[in-house]
């Protein structure tokens, strides 16, 4: 291992975090919270740390990159780091006294909320970040852009004032996950020149999957046009909900949407708006974050217009998204009459795109008998799906399962017929033998961590529903799940332990199993 590498991204990374984090402390500032001194310690300690790693690793006289394997622990060292750096707004939030009216806050309406202290715990508000466990659980949650959150309370009930945490803390939950939606590392190597160090190797280790698209020969201009169109179609989110929403909620909305991460501020999720238009734009934008981003830059650098229709990852996934949603619809008409297609729609693409944004408690929809009794069912497969490869979205993806439906057809061929030459092709082009490989284990490392993760979640007295649906949502980066993690529910209750196994889940599934879990094998380390 070579530790330059290693230390010069770390400690840039953590330099862009520290800037960054002056965001929530702008509208911490601008609202008059009382978490503006909590913000702007961690800001100045993330970037102290970030600093200090960099003027190490420079005093390392070693010109070489970061190789392919060097790649694999900067890139899971990066999220672990870049996790536990965000805890602290939180932790410091909870810690520190206060200055602006110590002990209490003003909320809607002229109520007073009682601030906690760590020192007296109590259930004031910010109460549950006193345990580090709960903070770091809630920014890996951030960061993966799970969307899973320990907040019992503190969530506002009312989107036009402020009845729970202030502003600049729920800024920095929404800007977590948008960071982390289109990856730290993509976004370091696009305004971070020392991150040029070995860049493809770092992107494919954080970007993995079957294929690699890349819009422009220089990895770092890459990394640049993605970002550029991440942006692009997050203002125009924010525009079309500005009128209806207010700028504070399209803001924190349309961040969590594009990264497609589900943290709101609302404590009834995007249920909280009244207005239909409102679950709309939120489920067509959806829609478009779960789809790959070359797609999008076609379509609007290039005027592609074809770029979508001809993508048979795309064409996959919009079918699955139709069908699931006529099939849910029907189910659940009896429920809702006319809205029934609205909140069909927002489930399915909330869900299979791992968000995890909610208009209804979709929970209740296990009670329901007949066709219905299938609604419930859909939404827990789709959690095993994912959005499209290129995607800020979680799971497996869709190419995966187009990929592994031609091998397994392939393979029953040559049942029947053993002597032929039969080859996958996707898109046209042949699949190699490495990647039908590398598909295969995916999905095999892939359950056997999903089901390690449910087994430990039973082994501490939780039920099947409940565990097998926290493993998944954390796995696959969903958010929400069933039982006593449904989506009106939190995962507070955990012990601590449990918490940080699924943190763990979140950043695995994040980096799609295999650059955690290649770091686990005593040949990574050998020379």
């Amino acid at each position: 291992m070579k530790p330059r590498p290693v230390l010069l991204v770390l400690g840039g990374i953590l330099l862009i975090l520290g800037a960054v984090m002056l965001v929530p402390a702008g509208f911490a500032l601008v609202y008059g919270g009382e978490d503006l001194l909590a913000i702007l310690a961690a800001a100045a300690l993330t970037a102290c740390t970030g600093g200090l790693l960099t003027l190490i690793g420079k005093k390392i006289k070693d010109s070489s990159k970061a190789s392919s394997r060097n790649a694999f622990l900067i890139v899971s060292l990066s999220w672990f780091v870049i996790s536990l750096m965000g805890s602290f707004p939180y932790f410091f939030y909870a810690q520190f006294a206060h200055y602006s009216n110590p002990g209490k806050v003003k909320g809607a309406n002229g109520a007073v909320y009682k601030v906690t202290r760590c020192t007296k715990p109590g259930d004031g508000l910010g109460s549950e970040f006193c345990s580090f466990s709960n903070c770091f659980f809630e920014s890996a949650s951030g960061f993966t852009t799970t969307g899973s959150s320990i907040l019992n309370s503190g969530l506002w009930k009312t989107p036009e004032v402020r009845d729970g945490l202030p502003h600049g803390l729920l800024v920095w939950r929404s800007l977590s996950q948008w960071l982390g939606g289109m990856g730290i590392i993509v976004l370091g190597m696009a305004v971070f020149p020392i991150l040029g160090i070995g860049g493809m190797a770092l992107f494919k280790a954080e970007v993995p999957g079957p294929t690699k698209d890349k819009l422009s020969p220089r990895i770092a201009e890459t990394a640049k046009l993605l970002w550029v169109i991440y942006v692009v179609i997050t203002v125009v989110e924010i525009l079309l909900l500005l009128p209806y929403t207010g700028f504070f909620q399209a803001f924190n909305h349309a961040l969590t949407t594009m990264a497609t991460g589900g943290f709101s501020p609302l404590a009834d999720s995007v249920g909280g708006f009244s207005a239909p238009y409102v679950h709309w734009v939120i489920t067509i934008f959806m829609f478009i974050a779960g789809a790959n981003f070359v797609l999008h830059y076609l379509l609007l650098a290039q005027r592609d217009v074809k770029a979508h229709i001809l993508d048979r990852e795309f064409v996959a996934y919009t079918a699955i998204v139709i069908i699931a949603t006529v099939i849910i619809s029907m189910g659940i008409k009896s429920l809702y009459g006319a809205d029934a297609v609205r909140h069909a729609a927002f489930q399915v693409a909330s869900i299979v795109t791992t968000t995890g944004y909610a208009t209804v408690d979709f929970e209740k929809w296990i009670s329901l008998k007949g066709l219905a009794a299938l609604a419930p069912m859909i939404l827990v497969l789709l959690m095993f799906v994912g959005g499209c490869a290129g995607s800020t979205g979680g799971g497996p993806k869709v190419m995966r399962y187009i990929i592994i439906i031609k091998k397994s057809l392939r393979d029953l061929y040559r049942l029947i017929h053993p002597r032929a030459a039969v080859v996958v092709h996707y898109a046209g082009k042949p699949v190699s033998e490495d990647i039908l490989s590398a598909v295969t284990g995916f999905f095999f490392l892939y359950m056997a961590v999903f089901i390690i993760g449910a087994v430990a979640v039973a082994a501490a007295g939780y039920d099947i529903v409940t565990s097998f649906t926290a493993s998944i949502t954390c796995l696959g980066n969903i958010g929400p799940g069933l039982g006593d993690v449904g989506p009106m529910d939190n995962f507070l209750h955990f012990p601590a332990g449990i918490k940080w196994m699924l943190s763990v889940l979140m950043i695995v599934g994040r980096l799609e199993v295999f650059t955690v879990l290649i770091l686990l094998v005593p040949e990574y380390w050998r020379k």
